[in-house]
């Protein structure tokens, strides 16, 4: 899977997770990407950890408390 399908998947892994508050309670208990990457594979997606990185090393505020800057609360 190429890089740019790689990022639309974590994208949409993300955008389900806004919406569903017991996901994003589960991304934001995880530990480490690699319980990340086991939760999204539970939910039909396979994300590799390079797209995780690139997605967290566009996020320029780091001033808030958020996970891998994916969620505002």
């Amino acid at each position: 899977m190429s890089d740019a399908e790689q990022d639309q998947l974590l994208e949409n892994f993300i955008s389900l997770a806004r919406s569903d508050q017991a996901l994003r309670d589960e991304i934001k208990s995880a530990r480490n990407q690699d319980e990340i990457i086991a939760i999204a594979q539970t939910k039909g997606f396979k994300l590799d950890s390079l797209a995780i990185l690139r997605k967290w090393s566009k996020h320029s505020d780091f001033s808030k408390p958020t996970w891998l800057g994916w969620f505002d609360d």
